[in-house]
């Protein structure tokens, strides 16, 4: 799940540096181990630059390292693309001792435009030492997970609270999509690591955060997909995220291309709903708002908290490919840079077209 007004923010929220990595507690500068575990943080965080990741296993504990590519479940945890810790500037909010292990929380956040302030996340770091003495970091997973019930149906191996009662059926539906969806691609089984409860703020705490800049509203089903390590991360639709699947499986084999996010909508729906109740409600709001210009599509981001209309319309140009073509014709078009490249090639239309050609195609798929 992309999170596009976070690429924009972004682009005014740099990372601080190591320096100006503030405390907002101050420590007793005689408490060596709590000092130096937030030197610790702060030097793992100072690795982090645009198009550069730390050696994890400098941080990392072998067992991690070994389990994951990426060990810390916080790094594409709010957006697939950018690290959580490029998102704002870090205040270590406190440090504190818990039995032999260090425990530090992290704001990060900007101040914006008006002078007020933004929070992306604060974050949970746990950290312990090797018997050299060597600091490293406990993913925060392994501290709670123990408490967690494991159930694996096909190549799905699902972790879920012990509060919840399994539900076999929606996991082999979850299977029986999956099944279909490697017979249509030709594709191998992706052995794949899904954890899921009740509500998706449950999962953010569980991975390590007190808070995301996605948490609050009313709550709905959402998640995030890893397609490095293999993971969903979902809550509020229980064993059958069919959206963030698609991703692990497809997303890897068009890496640049646009429609990642229209081919999960397309397969797996988005939030709860199938495409076209999506279709339906972007149709229903353009015919209210006749004012939205559709010739700048970057600018139509938002309806409400319950449907995306970028994803929906890009899950849209899958729909049509596929009903004209079947996967082949799907395959075509996700191959293309971008979408004025598409709406050219395929409906030769140009950008100043956008306008009549959207509203009109968005009604046309809707009925």
């Amino acid at each position: 799940m992309k999170r596009i007004f976070l690429i924009v923010l972004l682009t005014v929220s740099p990372y601080a540096g190591l320096a100006q990595v503030p405390v907002n507690n101050p420590i007793d500068p005689s408490d060596t181990p709590l000092n130096q575990g937030v030197k610790f943080l702060i030097r793992y965080f100072n690795e982090f630059t645009p198009g550069r990741l730390p050696d994890f296993r400098k941080y990392w504990s072998a067992e991690d390292c070994a389990e994951f590519k990426y060990p810390d479940q916080l790094l594409f945890a709010i957006n697939t693309q950018l690290p959580t810790y490029l998102l704002g500037r870090p205040l270590i909010l406190s440090a504190r001792p818990e039995n032999e292990i260090i425990h530090i929380k992290t704001m990060f956040s900007r101040v914006d435009s008006a002078g007020g302030l933004l929070v992306f996340s604060i974050t949970n770091h746990y950290i312990n030492r090797n018997k050299d003495g060597s600091m490293f970091f406990i993913n925060p997973m392994r501290m709670v997970a123990g408490a967690w019930e494991t159930k694996t149906v096909r190549n799905i191996t699902y972790r879920y609270p012990s509060y919840h009662t399994f539900n076999k059926q929606k996991a082999l539906h979850l299977a029986k999509n999956i099944i279909a969806l490697e017979k249509e691609w030709q594709l191998p089984p992706v052995n794949i690591r899904y954890f899921f409860a009740d509500a998706k703020e449950e999962i953010e705490h569980f991975r390590g955060f007190d808070f995301t800049i996605a948490m609050g509203n009313r709550d709905k089903p959402s998640g995030i997909s890893d397609g490095i390590d293999n993971i969903v991360y979902c809550g509020g639709w229980g064993e059958n995220y069919f959206h963030e699947v698609v991703h692990i499986y497809l997303n890897r084999f068009f890496p640049g291309s646009p429609l990642t996010e229209g081919l999960a909508v397309f397969y797996g729906g988005s939030l709860g709903h199938d495409l076209p109740w999506h279709l339906n409600r972007v149709d229903n709001y353009l015919r209210q708002h006749p004012e939205i210009n559709l010739q700048n599509l970057d600018d139509f981001y938002y309806i409400d908290n319950f449907t995306n209309p970028t994803s929906t319309i890009v899950g849209m140009f899958c729909l049509d490919a596929y009903r004209k073509g079947g996967v082949e014709a799907l395959k075509k078009m996700i191959r293309y840079p971008t979408i004025e490249e598409l709406i050219r090639s395929e409906y030769g239309v140009s950008q100043d077209g956008w306008n009549n050609f959207l509203r009109n195609k968005i009604n046309e798929m809707a009925r």
